[in-house]
């Protein structure tokens, strides 16, 4: 597997400089950060399958929130319990706890915070109660795009309908939230960063989120293991050299390297898995 001393050798190797004469490794791995983002916007190599929740009465989920959470388990005794929040990469999530029968029930957020990239630790303190747990989601701040988002109910997962907003916002949107929540069964991509769930939730509701992550940048010569799948890193090396050959204006050079990379592209743009309108319309329909 790759690391960013792989990529150095690889770049150093094609550009005929291997003790930096020319590039210095500060700039030649700004280059191979750039051409690791470049593929996975060209390929979407990089899927993950996030999970998260939906929060009842919220339509829109802005990438890098706290999209929701459950409580995992009520514990006992509690009586005036507070929470808060820590790692996830962000900051600002904020929310009070509600109890019954000196069990945490509830969480309610004032603030969805920002930046996050994974879920951060809900840690709960009160002077008498123990043993409450609680989960929260998040969809990744560096999610490029989204492909399909599956609603988990009960013992059920199903995959919601995708519409572009303008059809979306016609078809589901007719209501305000405060008056219309419901099972959910579409949902949106608005702008680069954020999703519109429709009809906003009538509870909390478990969800996968099919999705596009841009990789983080490879900042440890040797020890960290590029994320992206070993049979699309080929393509990494002639992009990083392309931009190389561009800075000191050798046009023709940065050409062919630019070929070479989108001839390694083609060969992975074929897997590169389509966003569905509707998962359960028949071949012939249009999922509208």
């Amino acid at each position: 597997m790759a690391t960013l001393a792989t990529y150095e050798y690889q770049v150093q190797d094609l550009l005929h400089d291997p003790n930096n004469a020319i590039w210095s490794i500060t700039q030649i791995d700004a280059y191979i950060n750039q051409a690791r983002r470049k593929l996975v916007k060209d390929t979407g190599c990089l899927r993950t399958l996030q999970t998260s929740y939906l929060t009842q009465g919220v339509e829109q989920y802005t990438f890098g929130q706290v999209t929701g959470a459950t409580v995992v388990a009520g514990g006992s005794g509690y009586t005036a319990p507070t929470v808060t929040f820590s790692g996830g990469g962000g900051s600002g999530v904020a929310a009070t706890l509600g109890v019954s029968g000196g069990a945490v029930n509830t969480i309610t957020f004032t603030s969805f915070g920002s930046g996050y990239t994974s879920a951060p630790t809900a840690t709960i303190t009160d002077a008498t109660g123990t043993g409450a747990q609680i989960a929260l989601g998040v969809i990744n701040q560096a999610t490029y795009d989204v492909l399909n988002i599956n609603v988990i109910w009960n013992s059920l997962r199903y995959a919601l309908q995708w519409r572009v907003f303008s059809i979306f916002s016609a078809q589901i949107r007719l209501w305000l939230a405060a008056n219309y929540q419901r099972q959910p069964t579409m949902w949106s991509a608005y702008g680069d960063s954020s999703i519109f769930i429709g009809a906003p939730p009538d509870q909390t509701y478990p969800i996968e989120v099919d999705s596009i992550i841009l990789p983080t940048d490879l900042v440890n010569g040797s020890s960290t293991i590029d994320p992206i799948p070993l049979v699309k890193q080929d393509a990494i090396q002639y992009y990083a050299a392309f931009l190389a050959k561009k800075n000191m204006q050798a046009y023709g050079e940065a050409e062919m390297f630019l070929s070479d990379y989108r001839r390694e592209v083609a060969e992975d743009v074929a897997v590169y898995t389509r966003r569905l309108p509707n998962a359960y319309a028949d071949a012939g329909g249009s999922g509208y």
